[in-house]
């Protein structure tokens, strides 16, 4: 039998009938907690969105609610963006960066954070355009990215300009690709000093989508875990925790002198979490981060820490880890996170050029990454045994766990929370002859001072704000020695 169609024209049917089953899928995404989703006359004078975000952490943002229009102000970048309701007329206000239509119908992110916070959301239908696109973990935006959403052509500023300019708003850091454009705002949840205020942007992104119905509701859930949690890990190891480090490595290369640093950070956030985990925080100085000249110096910064969480941008093994850090023979370092093998990198998931899944999710999701955290410092706190989310245990080459786009489920649903409900947890408690306490110091106080010589470091890391997101903006496809500046970057 003569087939009638051609191969050309049934591909070209199969593309149209699945851009037609996708179009059908958004059409149907649900509008639940969403306020005023349609436009107004010029008219309108009420008020439109009685739903009002309130920042309870967060101290990088604000926003103010008028009838017919919104005021955001992004307080690190001193941008201010007035957000009107579509059909009304556009206010007088002063100073402003952008004037944006909402809700928001067509929008853009460079950076990973952002994206995962319009997926936690569940605004991903409005996405149109998103930047680091290879490096992306999420499953259902891997999805999206197939035949929905387009990734910016980073490599050509003409075709990158006409992508922002399609959208209502573009989403973007301080300091990023292409940030030209009115419609260009910017986002700065990694600059908070608490992981509570990191997620707590989730306000922030929902305003301009008139989500803050979602956004409250689900920062709410967030932050009432997030307390269970810290209330539970107060209770049962208040008076054992142990000390954590929060280090990393760069090789030599022509972007620092061909000269190797070691690092520790101190950053605000991670301190708060640390105790909030029921752990210790190892503190050089009261500095955000040290950066230390030899591995001498360095290791004698980790001498009395229990754990070690290594955050080199280059993912490695256990065995070029002890190598980078200068340890010859693992049997003869007189380190207890050595001897114990409590040595983990946040690098357990990841997609398939290598992109981390700890550059998104745990800014969104602070009680999760709490959990995670406590399952670092206290293992045993599940009575089966914790299985970490992000953490992985370099020391015992606990498996990567890759994400693909094949894992999404349903790619328009909400992005869910990945903790678990610390109400239904049974918290363990800790056992002083356990084999994971074996060093601990028994020690309620909140952070090992550290007093750095300096005549050890390479410069004292007062940097005023924690800057451990910023690499998440970046893709990962990066030549190699740029890697060692994200390293850096990333330690803030």
């Amino acid at each position: 039998m003569k087939l009638w169609y051609s191969t050309t024209s049934l591909a070209a049917l199969l593309a149209l009938l699945n851009a037609g089953a996708m179009a059908a899928t958004n059409d149907t995404v649900s509008t639940a907690g969403l306020q005023s989703t349609q436009c107004v006359s010029s008219t309108e004078s009420t008020d439109l969105y009685p739903t009002k975000s309130k920042v309870k952490y967060a101290t990088g943002f604000s926003i103010a609610y008028h009838n017919t229009y919104k005021v955001v102000e992004n307080r690190s970048t001193n941008n201010t963006y007035v957000l009107y309701q579509c059909g009304s007329t556009k206010p007088t206000v002063k100073n402003v960066s952008a004037f944006i239509p909402v809700p928001v119908k067509s929008s853009a992110a460079w950076a990973t954070t952002a994206a995962i916070f319009l997926e936690a959301l569940g605004v991903q239908n409005t996405v149109k355009n998103l930047g680091t696109a290879p490096s992306l973990v999420s499953a259902c935006l891997q999805e999206l990215l197939k035949d929905v959403i387009e990734p910016f052509n980073d490599s050509n500023s003409t075709d990158t300009d006409h992508q922002e300019q399609k959208n209502d708003v573009v989403f973007n850091m301080p300091g990023g690709q292409d940030t030209n454009t009115t419609n260009t705002v910017y986002s700065t949840e990694y600059l908070e000093t608490s992981a509570l205020g990191r997620s707590e942007w989730v306000k922030f992104f929902g305003a301009f989508f008139n989500a803050e119905e979602r956004a409250n509701k689900l920062f709410d859930s967030i932050d009432s875990n997030y307390q269970c949690f810290a209330t539970k890990a107060e209770k049962e190891y208040d008076d054992i925790r142990p000390v954590i480090a929060w280090t990393s490595y760069a090789g030599p290369t022509q972007f620092n002198n061909n000269t190797a640093y070691w690092q520790i950070s101190f950053a605000s956030y991670k301190y708060d979490i640390v105790r909030d985990a029921g752990a210790r925080m190892l503190n050089t100085t009261g500095k955000q981060s040290t950066m230390f000249s030899t591995s001498p110096a360095f290791l004698r910064a980790l001498r009395d820490v229990d754990i070690v969480i290594d955050e080199s941008f280059v993912s490695y093994n256990y065995s070029t880890l002890l190598k980078n850090y200068g340890i010859a023979d693992p049997k003869q370092a007189n380190y207890s996170w050595v001897a114990t093998g409590r040595v983990f990198r946040p690098d357990r998931i990841q997609s398939t050029s290598g992109g981390l899944g700890w550059f998104e999710a745990p800014v969104a999701f602070a009680d999760a990454l709490l959990q995670d955290l406590i399952g670092v410092a206290h293992p045993k706190f599940v009575k089966d045994g914790y299985k970490h989310i992000w953490f992985r245990n370099l020391a015992k080459s606990d498996p990567v766990t890759v994400v693909t786009a094949g894992d999404c489920t349903d790619m328009y649903a909400p992005r869910k929370n990945p903790a678990g409900s610390c109400q239904l947890i049974d918290f363990q408690s800790a056992n002083p002859s356990d084999s994971d306490y074996s060093d601990v110091e028994q020690s309620r106080t909140h952070d090992l001072v550290y007093d750095v010589s300096k005549s050890e470091v390479i410069n004292d890391g007062s940097s005023s704000h924690s800057n451990d997101s910023a690499a998440a903006r970046l893709t990962t496809s990066l030549v190699a020695g740029a890697l060692a500046v994200l390293s850096a970057l990333a330690m803030l």
